[in-house]
């Protein structure tokens, strides 16, 4: 007998999660309007900057589909055209596709870096990454798979793409992006760098265990997650993605959050360029660096979206999908899930 189960409201939601006096943000949109809730030490309230980790991962594949639209790199393109070294091949050779969907082959992370994380450098362990280590690191590197047989999820994979495309631009990763997504989607808040005069604005970070963490540089693998954004530019960029939208990057959008393959063992999803796709529609990433966690998610065909930013490197994840459901019963959509 199959029985439904209320979904719990927002306000609900929010009311049971336990502070620890660390700065969180999260915002609700729907199409009547955004609700933003902030708590915790953040110096600039809701509107404060914190990393938002593996999120970048979807502006990197964004940036593939605005520029595979422009001809400028194409979509099969062999990663090894775009880099002064290639990944060591298993099969045929790794694509731009192949990276962006975690279907590369390639590990999690770069060759020895399980070494710098439990030592001093374990507090910004990528920061090493420039040209030569990195290059040293990709030729090192033992493909687990050989490309498009299964989902594996990397951050190399993602960090490649991000210098890959960058290359085939003729620029650098943060430069790129300011120039072909945060800067038409208007997000002053968001990229690589952190001003000056705007790092009064960013949220103290915090590790696992509540200590304090200072920010990460990723160096060459920034487009898996260099990036530092607000809730409120975030919510701009997620809402890119409704199948509504017509302003700027609209085709690029519709290329990137089109299903590409399973995404293996994360359930039923699938994955995208860069997103995970549920399958009820939902759009979704998490990410995390030492001193933060952060959720992005939407329902594209409703226009509902929900952004957690965290000053504390816990997991929040299933935070995140629980307020994205609570935000589309709200706004009308399914109110409560089938449960056996």
């Amino acid at each position: 007998m199959r029985r439904t189960r209320p979904t719990p409201t927002v306000d609900e939601l929010l009311a049971r999660r336990t502070d620890d006096g660390t700065g969180v943000v999260v915002a609700v949109r729907t199409p009547e309007g955004t609700a933003y809730h902030a708590r915790g030490e953040l110096p600039d309230g809701a509107a404060s900057i914190l990393e938002i980790g593996s999120v970048t991962k979807t502006m990197t594949a964004l940036l593939l589909a605005e520029l595979a639209r422009d001809g400028l790199v194409g979509l099969d393109d062999p990663v090894a055209d775009h880099l002064p070294v290639a990944p060591p091949v298993v099969g045929r050779p790794i694509t731009l596709l192949d990276l962006a969907t975690h279907h590369s082959g390639l590990p999690r992370l770069p060759h020895g870096s399980l070494w710098p994380a439990v030592t001093s450098e374990r507090h910004d362990p990528y920061a090493r990454y420039d040209e030569a280590a990195l290059s040293a690191a990709v030729l090192a590197t033992r493909p687990k798979v050989e490309p498009g047989r299964r989902f594996g999820y990397s951050n190399l994979g993602g960090g490649l793409l991000g210098w890959a495309l960058a290359r085939a631009a003729g620029t650098d990763y943060a430069t790129l992006l300011a120039d072909r997504v945060t800067g038409p989607l208007g997000l002053a808040d968001t990229g690589v760098e952190l001003p000056a005069e705007q790092a009064h604005r960013l949220a103290p970070g915090h590790g696992w265990r509540g200590r304090p963490a200072g920010r990460w540089d990723l160096a060459l693998l920034a487009g898996a997650g260099g990036v530092v954004s607000t809730a409120a530019d975030l919510q701009r960029y997620v809402a890119a993605f409704d199948t509504a939208y017509d302003g700027p990057l609209a085709a690029a959008a519709a290329d990137a959050r089109t299903p590409r393959h399973p995404a293996g063992r994360v359930g039923p999803a699938k994955v995208a360029l860069g997103w995970l796709v549920g399958p009820d529609g939902m759009l979704f990433h998490d990410g995390g660096t030492g001193g933060y966690r952060s959720f992005a998610g939407s329902r594209p065909d409703l226009g509902v979206s929900v952004v957690v930013l965290s000053a504390r490197a816990r997991g929040l994840t299933g935070f995140g999908i629980l307020l994205l459901r609570a935000a589309v019963a709200a706004a009308g959509g399914a109110a409560a899930r089938p449960e056996l």
